[in-house]
């Protein structure tokens, strides 16, 4: 089993940058305004042959009142107490705060291993932080750069020396299933999350916009092991103004490339939306597939009225998909979400699906048979046969005569008749059309 490391401080001290050149990507979100990070996340960690699970965690403001403020303490502080070792980070550039020497209290309590980082000490002249942080009572601080890496190296030993095992840390990441949840802000992605961990490890509340790292945890699921991403709230390219805002958003579509399944989730009060729209189509264009968890259901009241409603909307946006399947849950009453899952299991299933070039080829005759394509000046345009060489997304390769002459309306045709034959609905489908002269024909 490894032990734990948690990364602590007041907001803008560099957390997340430490966080990073620690891990050595650029996984948490970075900015020069305070309160970037609001749920803590782990990555595993490993320093010379030895694996630690590292926690990035939000700015604790002790004097601030208000209820994000309040929420993002709260999941600091459990992370604090789930830590064998605490990274206590301080802005060496700048006298101590009062929000320092309350986090020092909250440490001290804790009884938890602290190693005092004094960051940002690019330059060689003494900091007023440095000569400060004696005052916390927990040793010499160590001066380090995390921007320019500079004492990382020096940060690494200090682990390994308040560290009392040398055990591998087993790997979490094989074997199991990626998924990433997407939706509008304040649609309950963080709820639906909480439910799945059993633990109320992401913030929630009634403001829109309170999660803005794209965080990835581990849960079992009828003994299947999960990794999933909890996602920043996807708003209309014209309201993503905020800097903090455009690198949430970016977060969430790098957690779509990582991930195998998608879950699209919506606000059922609101229905389905043309922006709900653009979420889907950002994800198969990423060659995703994706359910839809039609979130808030115990709230609608006439539910046969709403679900035909939010049907007919994503068929009529949607049509190039086929059909989604759809879940109707309630993420903070635990309804629905098994079936939700089961479909995701399901999609799972379909992307690895290779069809045999024999049946492909069989079921390529009839349907160009009963429906052929126009000829081109007369000339018959022959679809010839069909390979599928890749999956996730399923790709199709047709030789024709006239590759380039094939329409895109007889091209939805045939991925639709794909999709209707072998069961393909809801899976992204790539097709493209090559050449099939004949070598031995004589060259002109």
């Amino acid at each position: 089993m490894s032990e734990t490391l948690t990364i602590i401080g007041r907001p803008n001290v560099g957390k997340s940058s430490l966080f990073n050149r620690l891990i050595g990507k650029r996984l948490a979100l970075v900015a020069n305004e305070p309160g970037i990070t609001r749920d803590y996340r782990t990555e595993k960690l490993n320093i010379k042959n030895t694996s630690y699970k590292l926690i990035d965690t939000a700015g604790i403001e002790e004097l601030s009142k208000d209820n994000i403020s309040r929420i993002t303490k709260d999941s600091s502080i459990n992370a604090i107490n789930k830590s064998d070792i605490i990274l206590f980070v301080i802005d060496s550039r700048n006298s101590l705060t009062p929000d320092d020497y309350s986090l020092a209290s909250i440490v001290r309590k804790s009884g938890k291993k602290v190693i005092l980082i004094a960051n940002k000490c690019e330059g060689r002249s003494i900091k007023q932080g440095e000569i400060d942080s004696y005052s916390l009572g927990f040793g010499d601080p160590l001066s380090i750069s995390s921007e320019h890496n500079l004492g990382i190296s020096e940060l690494q030993n200090q682990i390994i020396e308040n560290s009392s095992i040398t055990t591998e840390f087993e790997n979490e990441e094989n074997n199991v299933k990626k998924i990433a949840i997407l939706g509008r802000p304040n649609s309950g992605k963080s709820t639906l999350i909480n439910q799945l961990i059993g633990e109320s490890r992401q913030i929630v509340g009634p403001e829109a916009g309170l999660t803005r790292d794209s965080i990835p945890l581990f849960f079992n699921w009828n003994s299947i092991n999960y990794q999933i991403w909890d996602t920043a709230g996807i708003r209309k390219k014209s309201k993503v103004l905020d800097h903090a805002e455009k690198l949430s958003v970016m977060s969430s579509l790098n957690a779509t490339e990582e991930s195998q399944i998608v879950i699209l989730m919506i606000d059922s009060e609101r229905g389905f939306e043309k922006q709900d729209a653009n979420i889907a189509n950002i994800i198969e264009s990423g060659g995703k597939p994706f359910v839809i968890a039609v979130n808030k259901w115990d709230l609608v009241k006439n539910k046969k009225e709403k679900k035909k409603e939010i049907e007919e909307k994503i068929e009529e946006f949607l049509p190039q998909i086929g059909k989604i399947s759809i879940a109707y849950i309630s993420a903070q009453k635990n309804q629905g979400i098994e079936k939700l899952i089961k479909f995701s299991e399901r999609l799972d299933k379909i992307c690895d699906r290779r069809l045999t070039t024999s049946e492909l080829n069989e079921f390529l005759i009839q349907i160009s048979n009963r429906h052929p394509h126009p000829n081109k000046n007369g000339r018959p345009v022959k679809i010839k046969y069909i390979t599928q060489p890749k999956v996730r997304p399923s790709h199709f390769i047709i030789f024709s005569n006239y590759p380039n002459y094939i329409k895109d309306s007889y091209k939805r045709y045939l991925i639709n008749e794909i999709r209707k034959e072998f069961d393909f609905d809801g899976v992204p489908i790539r097709m493209d059309f090559r050449s099939s002269d004949n070598p031995y024909d004589s060259k002109k």
